[in-house]
């Protein structure tokens, strides 16, 4: 690989487009914006919403710089493409019992000397010949007050490689002891054959992730777990059955099918329902199909039979509207 000065790959990519000088010197606070929002536990959030050209410099840096850094990607199943949740669940399907825990405030607990080390660890797999003369402003794009923001493109692929020392660390504990480990993103899924390697497993990861140099984690304690076939298995939202099968939760599964005996009967009960015109609410089903899809293609042919091939086909295909077409 041939490596190019930072500013010939950005006047590459923009066609001097955009401004190299305000992308490395400019006020950054200009390019963006802050609001609260409140999650599905009632807890209130900062999310920093970045302007359209903020935007166009983290999806450069993430072209550029933050892709090229390392992942463990045996274990890692979070913000990668090619993979999804339900490939990281059916790591676990053939497991009798089940830990599972996260890492509290997540993307804020990623400091900025996180970053550096990150970047300064895997320097020489990136195409920029001088990273380094840019490293302190790089950080400033993509952290906000000393840390990864929420809201920003860059956060979910720094937090991948962010964590890699105690990817590989953890992973190899849990091949000694004949566990399954994956990742995906703050939640953490750890399966055996036996229950009795599980119960430890909290204090191994503290100790692994002060070991690695990440000692701003926690795991949230109160939703750490141990559970075992025999009870309902719930991972990431989709269902492990005792066959080995993963998936939809029922409550997922009731959704959908409301929504699609409506969208067949009743249109004008589906907008009401949705609370939005019959566009948007056959995208949002649209959505639900293409989850149930990726998760458990056995109950899409279910719903074709039931509700017809070509209703559930042509949802499955639905195109989504461009923010333009949104807001004329």
């Amino acid at each position: 690989m041939t490596k190019k000065p930072l500013q010939f790959l950005f006047d590459a990519m923009y066609h001097n487009k955009q401004s190299f000088a305000d992308f490395a010197t400019g006020d950054i606070g200009r390019h963006l914006s802050a609001r609260q929002i409140t999650d599905d536990a009632g807890k209130k959030r900062d999310v920093f919403v970045p302007d359209k050209v903020l935007r166009k410099y983290h999806s450069f840096l993430n072209l550029f710089v933050f892709n090229y850094l390392s992942v463990n990607t045996a274990v890692v199943f979070s913000y990668r493409k090619g993979t999804n949740a339900a490939d990281a669940v059916r790591s676990h399907a053939s497991s009798r019992h089940f830990y599972q825990a996260d890492i509290s405030s997540f993307f804020p607990s990623i400091t900025a000397d996180i970053v550096r080390r990150s970047i300064l660890r895997d320097e020489a797999q990136t195409p920029v010949e001088d990273l380094g003369d840019y490293l302190d402003r790089i950080i400033d794009l993509v952290t906000i007050d000393g840390t990864l923001p929420i809201g920003f493109s860059t956060s979910p692929v720094i937090s991948n490689t962010a964590l890699l020392p105690f990817d590989d660390a953890f992973a190899a504990h849990c091949l000694r002891n004949g566990l399954i480990y994956t990742r995906y993103s703050d939640d953490i899924t750890v399966s055996s054959q036996e229950k009795a390697p599980l119960l430890a497993l909290d204090a191994v990861i503290q100790d692994l992730l002060c070991r690695c140099n990440l000692p701003e984690m926690r795991l949230n304690e109160r939703k750490t777990k141990i559970s075992s076939t025999g009870r309902k298995i719930k991972i990431l939202g989709m269902v492990v059955l005792p066959n080995g099968v993963v998936t939809l939760d029922a409550k997922v599964k009731n959704r959908i099918e409301t929504l699609l005996h409506l969208y067949v009967r009743n249109q004008l009960a589906l907008q009401e329902v949705m609370k939005a015109d019959l566009v948007e609410s056959a995208e949002t089903l649209s959505g639900l199909l293409n989850y149930a899809n990726t998760v458990d293609q056995g109950y899409l042919d279910k719903l074709r039979r039931k509700y017809g091939v070509t209703v559930v086909d042509t949802l499955v295909h639905q195109p989504k509207r461009t923010d333009s077409k949104k807001d004329k």
